[in-house]
């Protein structure tokens, strides 16, 4: 007899309601919600195998949905957890849901069991999770996206590292992720010539395809500009060289860095790997809005030789929802990604966003969280995926009956597009059974 300690989804969505006091729907809304209801989701990104200690000293700097103040997240760690929120008690609650995480895992009967349990509540039939590494990933429910990021950067980093202590930090992890990969391969250390490296990064990719990688993934917007030259062989080449006898600049290390992430998105579509870029503003104080720009990608969006690899844009571009929208809208290899939005927008925000997308690119939108461990929630992952799925869900269903209201769809043909982007538009992209 399968065992629970929570409510059901249908009346957490009740106390998510109740806790933010917001007014009952209209009855379209209700209708539409109710059916999408009823449809597992194909979460497009997601953190869920991360652990990160909860850090109540971060709660002033953070989005205000993304505090564990947000009534959903209390609610949820209530009913999940029985954890009772409250300021003053800071890392106890931690401590007390992942004590009660544990009695949950062990009394379903273990890991694959607990995992199987959360996905049912959150009503997904697949999350994609973004982590270095397969640990923990089991080929169909959690699937995985490993860091492409790590493949640009072959040769020591101290002109990119030196830029702020955040960078400083991810390229050391990255650089030996790297260090790492080219040792299972049967390198001691970077190839002598680019074009040995290259055949290295090809055969990395095969590699994880073949571990069950169903894209991958930059986020190179945390480090650099997403601009990505058109940087020619010949030139790299003397760069790559150069880098191993002497350390390279700033500006010769991006231009190598262009020419291997241009390499990768070709060597992507030909393996049948999405491409996942993050596209956005972001965590940290660090991140640069104009670098991160979804618009820097133009270059690369538009070039026919890349018609051939899907590109998804990782947190719809935001906060350039119509760039995003126009860019995909106008490209079939180009995607809409929603995650991260449901945790930096309420309602009223998040749904004027999704009518863009699903105005500009109703088939390419794609249903995703970002739900992220700590440090600002207690328990972490769960508690936000559980939360930030039911208020996508919540959102789409009015985004859905608004543009019905408006006579863009009628009700039949808004449920289609709401069951396309929760599941279908995945299952096309990944070709998910």
């Amino acid at each position: 007899m399968r065992v629970r300690s929570f409510l059901p989804l249908a009346l957490l969505a009740t106390t998510f309601a109740l806790a933010a006091q917001t007014p009952a729907p209209r009855p379209l809304v209700q209708r539409i919600g109710a059916a999408l209801d009823a449809v597992p989701a194909i979460d497009n990104h997601t953190h869920l195998l991360e652990p990160s200690p909860f850090r109540p000293e971060l709660q002033a700097t953070a989005p205000v949905l993304l505090r564990s103040s947000n009534p959903i997240f209390v609610s949820v760690l209530k009913e999940r957890f029985g954890v009772t929120w409250a300021a003053s008690r800071g890392e106890d609650m931690d401590t007390e849901a992942l004590a009660a995480r544990k009695v949950l895992m062990e009394r379903l009967g273990g890991e694959a069991a607990y995992w199987k349990d959360h996905l049912a509540l959150t009503r997904t039939a697949v999350a994609l999770v973004n982590q270095e590494w397969p640990e923990g990933t089991n080929g169909t429910t959690l699937r995985w996206v490993p860091f492409a990021t790590t493949l640009l950067l072959p040769l020591p980093a101290e002109s990119l590292a030196s830029r702020d202590p955040m960078t400083r930090a991810d390229l050391g992890r990255s650089r030996d992720a790297l260090m790492k990969l080219l040792r299972l391969a049967g390198l001691s250390r970077e190839p002598a010539t680019l074009d040995a490296y290259l055949a290295f990064v090809d055969a990395q990719l095969d590699r994880w395809k073949a571990q069950g990688a169903v894209a991958v993934k930059f986020y190179d917007a945390y480090q650099r500009t997403l601009v990505f030259a058109d940087v020619p062989r010949a030139r790299a080449a003397a760069l790559y060289a150069k880098g191993r006898r002497t350390a390279l600049g700033r500006q010769d290390y991006l231009a190598l860095q262009d020419h291997l992430a241009r390499h990768i998105f070709l060597a992507c579509g030909k393996k049948g790997l999405p491409v996942h870029i993050h596209t956005s503003h972001g965590g940290g104080p660090f991140l640069r809005l104009q670098e991160a720009d979804v618009r820097n990608l133009e270059s690369v969006l538009c070039d026919p030789r890349y018609f051939g690899t899907h590109f998804v844009l990782i947190h719809g571009g935001a906060p350039q929802h119509e760039a995003a929208a126009y860019l995909s809208a106008n490209k079939s290899h180009v995607w809409i990604d929603l995650s991260a939005m449901p945790f930096l927008y309420a309602r009223t925000e998040m749904v004027r966003a999704l009518r863009i997308y699903l105005l500009f690119s109703p088939e390419r939108t794609l249903f995703s969280t970002d739900s992220p461990g700590g440090p600002l929630v207690p328990a972490g992952a769960e508690v936000t995926h559980i939360a930030l799925s039911r208020h996508l869900r919540e959102c789409l269903a009015e985004a859905l009956a608004g543009l019905v209201e408006d006579g863009v769809w009628d009700e039949s043909r808004a449920l289609d597009v709401g069951r396309s982007v929760l599941q279908g538009n995945a299952r096309r992209l990944y070709g998910f059974p």
